[in-house]
């Protein structure tokens, strides 16, 4: 406070104890003493009465305004008239009170140190912005790989980084404040393309595309595009940013793994097509073969040596129809393309004929065979022909690789209540501790010796531990190593599901002899004279076609009781056949192919066919399949 009365200083001070708050009064009456305090005090109010001894209220002012701008500076005073009042306001006091209206002076202090505490606030928040701006811009000009663009409303440019500078190619000063339409198009479409995104950015908050663009040098390349909506703090919009990312690098890695996924799935494709033309091509031979086979077979009028070679044709048959089978399962477990016709089925009883056709073959070379079926319970859910194809290449091993003279067993056992197992021992050449991780491996034997040895392509227990694992069960081979012998073991989970098959009584009818009208439809005329001359001594009249147009015309021409065809023909495909002839006859039909892949027979379902069977098929089923159809 500026007094130099005593009376008018006790009299404000008393006005000002009205504020309610804690009060420190400095009493000056000298310019000296002023700007002494002045220099080391902080004040929220400076009080100054107008006419003083040794300075004026104006010089005060003048001296307030350079050392603390910032104070408010109120006049308190009896002789300042409104002229003068109304100077010293535009020389920067922030307010003045009349002595004689003293009653007014906390409201007036009151006012402007509120008001000078909220100018200082706004002050502060707006340096604080400023700082924040300027740390912004910078940060966003720091980015090297974003072009960080502004625009308005209407899509037009307000700021631009220098990553948009160099990805780009423009320099701000050339497109701030024009349409960011010339980023994309030099022509409408440009402007287009900025107001649909802007327009999907403002209902959507945001919008994300994609887009091969050009930049500096009208260089190519390809740009991740984030279009985001900015509002206000009351949700008005005020603009938008755009934000560009040179994504090329990674464009072009993904269309080069697309390339690369897309090259191998064609190379599986072509693959899984050899396979299954290698599978037909090698199997279609086998058919007349066999059929021959058992055309001599039938006349029982062959000298004792003769005979006993049919067996061995036989045998040898079915050795090359398994490898075959062997390289198409393979293919279909890799693809996970094998499919399990699962259903509870008692274990033991899915063993009989595997068990019995081993037993055979461990007679020829002298082994000991021992069966021991101790699993009770032995319920699991299964495919019964898998199952058998798992337990047929475990004794297939077993006997092959035991010299002979040797010592095979087969049990079962619960090695607890959930699990049925089954192991196959053997005194065999033995597996090294080396070759036991790789056993189960495709292709691969124990060593090459014995490939030479006993030949074979390394499958079978590649197939059969796959099968084990589609089962949810596990196939585990042991050996104490070279030449101690090997077991191999199967587990199984247990089930207690009831088959929901109707198990319906059927009643045993003698085989019907009836003459059928046959449509055989065979591309291969070794075939084709094979299977006519057995249909036919087996009193069924055949008529044969040699591709599909001809195999069409002869559905539509006369009656037939029977349709087999094969499935790769000259002209097409059996599928295309077996349409035609169901529209044509009321009769069943079955695929005779050496296309066996489950897709393949899947095919053949679907196209209409009754029945599928793959080439080479004894004559023996194929007549016990005719005459189930056509009882």
């Amino acid at each position: 406070m500026v007094e130099d009365n005593r009376l008018d200083a006790e009299l404000n001070e008393a006005r000002l104890m009205m504020l309610d708050c804690e009060l420190e009064l400095t009493l000056v009456d000298t310019e000296a003493a002023f700007r002494t305090q002045l220099a080391s005090k902080h004040f929220d109010v400076i009080l100054s009465d107008f006419m003083l001894p040794t300075f004026s209220g104006a010089e005060a002012l003048s001296i307030a305004r350079a050392e603390a701008p910032e104070t408010p500076f109120i006049f308190v005073s009896g002789v300042l008239g409104e002229e003068h009042a109304v100077e010293m306001l535009k020389q920067g006091a922030t307010d003045y009170v009349i002595k004689q209206r003293l009653q007014r002076l906390p409201m007036t202090v009151r006012r402007a140190v509120t008001e000078s505490d909220e100018r200082r606030n706004r002050i502060r928040a707006e340096s604080a912005l400023r700082e924040y701006e300027t740390g912004f811009r910078l940060l966003v000009n720091a980015l090297k790989d974003y072009a960080v663009i502004s625009l308005d409303r209407h899509g037009r440019i307000l700021s631009w980084n220098g990553a948009a500078e160099r990805l780009l190619g423009f320099r701000a000063d050339d497109v701030v404040g024009k349409s960011a339409g010339r980023l994309f198009a030099n022509d409408e479409s440009g402007d287009r393309e900025v107001m649909a995104s802007i327009s999907i950015a403002e209902h959507q908050d945001s919008h994300v595309r994609e887009t091969w663009m050009h930049g500096r040098d009208n260089e190519e390349f390809f740009a991740s595009i984030v279009t985001t909506a900015i509002r206000n703090d009351a949700g008005e919009l005020i603009g938008f940013s755009k934000i560009i990312r040179d994504t090329t690098e990674a464009r072009r890695a993904a269309d080069a793994l697309r390339t690369a996924k897309e090259e191998a799935e064609a190379a599986n494709a072509a693959k899984d097509r050899f396979l299954a033309m290698l599978s037909h091509e090698l199997r279609t031979p086998l058919t007349p073969i066999l059929a021959a086979t058992s055309f001599i077979e039938q006349r029982g009028d062959l000298p004792p040596k003769l005979a006993e070679l049919l067996p061995l044709i036989r045998r040898n048959i079915e050795l090359e129809s398994r490898l075959i089978d062997d390289l198409l399962d393979l293919t279909s477990i890799s693809h996970d393309k094998m499919s399990l016709q699962l259903r509870p089925l008692d274990f033991h009883e899915t063993l009989e004929p595997i068990l019995a056709g081993a037993q055979v073959d461990a007679a020829d070379k002298r082994h000991q065979f021992e069966i021991r079926l101790g699993a009770d319970p032995a319920k699991v859910d299964g495919d019964s022909m898998r199952l058998q194809q798992i337990v047929s290449n475990l004794l297939r091993n077993a006997i092959k690789f035991t010299p002979a003279g040797g010592r095979i067993s087969v049990e079962t056992f619960n090695p607890d209540s959930r699990t049925l197992a089954l192991r196959v021992a053997d005194s065999r050449i033995g597996i090294t501790e080396a070759a036991l991780p790789r056993i189960f491996s495709a292709f691969e034997q124990a060593d090459g010796t014995i490939n030479r040895q006993f030949g074979g392509l390394g499958l079978g227990l590649a197939i059969a531990h796959a099968l084990a694992l589609k089962h949810k069960g596990d196939l585990v081979a042991e050996s104490d190593g070279d030449g101690r012998g090997a077991s191999f073991t199967l587990t199984l989970p247990l089930t207690e599901r009831l088959d929901e098959r109707a198990d319906t009584p059927v009643e045993s009818q003698p085989a019907a002899n009836r003459s059928l009208n046959i449509l055989l439809v065979e591309d291969n005329e070794d075939t084709t004279l094979a299977m006519t001359t057995l249909l036919t001594l087996s009193g069924h009249t055949v008529e044969s076609a040699a591709n599909v147009e001809e195999a069409k015309q002869k559905s539509a021409s006369a009656r037939f009781d029977l349709l087999i065809s094969d499935i790769g023909l000259p002209d097409g495909d059996g599928t295309d056949v077996v349409k035609v002839f169901v529209t044509h006859q009321n009769a069943p039909s079955i695929a005779m192919t050496g296309y066996g892949m489950d897709d393949d027979v899947k095919r053949c379902r679907q196209a209409g066919f009754t029945a599928h069977v793959t080439k080479p098929v004894g004559f023996d089923r194929l007549s016990s399949l005719i005459q189930s159809l056509t009882l």
